[in-house]
């Protein structure tokens, strides 16, 4: 099984993000990477490979953003 450098930096910001979102009195999320075209992959509508981990991260800053809006 190989595991490329996209999927890795997705999982950590997947990682990350599912952390930062679970906390307690957090306004802010800041995403910090050298791999600013992996980052724009979690936006991408488009089906590839890593897809998956686009789809927890955007779901967890779904709910991050409508639990701060309340």
């Amino acid at each position: 099984m190989n595991i490329t450098f996209i999927e890795t930096e997705l999982f950590a910001i997947r990682y990350s993000i599912s952390l930062a979102t679970q906390l307690q009195n957090i306004r802010k999320i800041i995403v910090i990477t050298n791999a600013i075209l992996v980052a724009k992959q979690i936006f991408d509508l488009s089906v590839y490979p890593y897809q998956l981990h686009s789809i927890t991260i955007s779901s967890n800053l779904r709910g991050f953003f409508n639990e701060d809006l309340s």
